[in-house]
């Protein structure tokens, strides 16, 4: 069996492709996988460091484009299309799977007019537009939110799995403290940006474990991005002996293990680890993410209880400091927050998506494409948005 896994652009869209992939190979003797994602991406690092065979395109995404790239979107799209199939030409995929982003749109748009089966991905409440777009041509489109189900037309063919997770939910907290050489007795809080890190929650961070260290003992992980971890780690020096800064973890359970609360983005697959390690976490939305989709992604978790949101605009220093030394002294609402955010994950997705993989490429017949119905609709849409 050949899948092809296209899509990329931040850790939200090539994770899920990943766990996916992880199932599959679980599950299929003599898998052969190929991932496609795009130059500009963080998925090149990623795949690279994984050692999956994988192939880059060059190319950029459509939303906060400029005039002229929007204008010349058509053209770039055609040579997109023209690249995927190549692409799918060369590897002769079985199935083709797309979670999102410029590569999965070139790449599942080659897959229609090559009539190669095709699965969507969708990783939050409020689909992207990469897959709100092909979903028509999809044989499946696989959801992480039941919520998900009216952004697409009534002859869209779509299952809610949940968010295929990249690691293993057992937390290990004795391993998770011998990894960051921390204190078995402190409580420990995350301080997590996602992917590429988010500036402002840093900053908010600095501010509060600075207030936090002096009315207690309580120790920290912070995740701040590539970008940011030379500053974060230089203001923070101070506090070494309590705060562990590091840029990235790929290794990310080892976090969620140790922390007792957590500081994050909304994107769906931070909401989804975090969920699943029954984590209390304090979400600050990106509040410029398309469709603003991360608030959409917690809005069901805040109003149950699992989760706390904050505003970008009400995110400060004193606010984060607040909030968290709540959560620190209140262990019976600590304890309620895990529980309704366990019982809300599907820890399963991954192999529930890689079923229903198997079964699409089991197919007799992949759904009817063309090159002419595909690249008029792409660009209609493309030109409008």
């Amino acid at each position: 069996m050949r899948v092809l896994i296209a899509g990329g652009g931040t850790g939200g869209h090539v994770y899920p492709g990943i766990a996916i992939y992880r199932a599959l190979d679980g599950l299929v003797d003599g898998l052969e996988v190929l991932f496609v994602g795009a130059k500009n991406g963080v998925e090149g690092t990623i795949l690279k460091d994984l050692a999956l065979p994988n192939v880059l395109l060059a190319g950029r995404g459509v939303r906060g484009s400029s005039l002229l790239s929007k204008l010349t979107n058509p053209f770039v799209l055609m040579a997109a299309i023209v690249s995927g199939m190549k692409v799918i030409s060369a590897f002769k995929p079985d199935v083709v799977i797309g979670t999102g982003g410029y590569a999965s749109v070139a790449i599942v748009a080659g897959a229609v007019v090559a009539r190669r089966r095709r699965v969507l991905q969708e990783q939050n409440s409020v689909p992207g537009l990469a897959n709100r777009v092909l979903s028509r041509f999809a044989d499946l489109v696989l959801l992480s939110y039941e919520e998900s189900r009216a952004w697409f037309g009534a002859g869209v063919k779509c299952e809610v799995v949940g968010n295929p997770l990249r690691i293993k939910t057992t937390p290990d907290r004795d391993a998770g403290l011998r990894f960051f050489d921390l204190s078995p007795d402190l409580q420990t809080v995350l301080i997590y940006g996602g992917s590429r890190g988010a500036r402002a929650i840093n900053d908010a961070a600095v501010s509060a474990i600075s207030g936090i260290l002096t009315k207690r003992d309580v120790q920290f992980v912070m995740l701040t991005g590539t970008n940011d971890f030379e500053r974060v780690e230089t203001l923070m020096k101070n506090h070494a002996s309590r705060v562990r800064v590091l840029p990235f973890l790929e290794d990310i359970g080892h976090a969620y293990s140790v922390a007792d609360v957590a500081v994050a983005r909304a994107g769906a697959s931070s909401v989804f680890e975090l969920a699943a390690f029954g984590v209390p976490t304090i979400y600050v939305p990106y509040p410029y993410a398309a469709d603003d989709h991360q608030k959409k992604n917690v809005e069901h978790l805040e109003k149950t209880g699992g989760a706390i949101v904050i505003d970008h605009q009400g995110l400060s220093g004193e606010a984060l400091e607040a909030i968290i030394l709540s959560l620190l002294d209140d262990d019976e609402r600590r304890k309620e927050m895990a529980a309704t955010v366990r019982g809300w994950a599907r820890i399963d997705a991954a192999e529930l998506a890689a079923k229903k993989v198997m079964e699409i490429a089991g197919a007799s017949e992949a759904r009817s494409g063309g090159s002419a119905l595909i690249y008029a609709y792409l660009e209609q849409v493309l030109r409008r948005e």
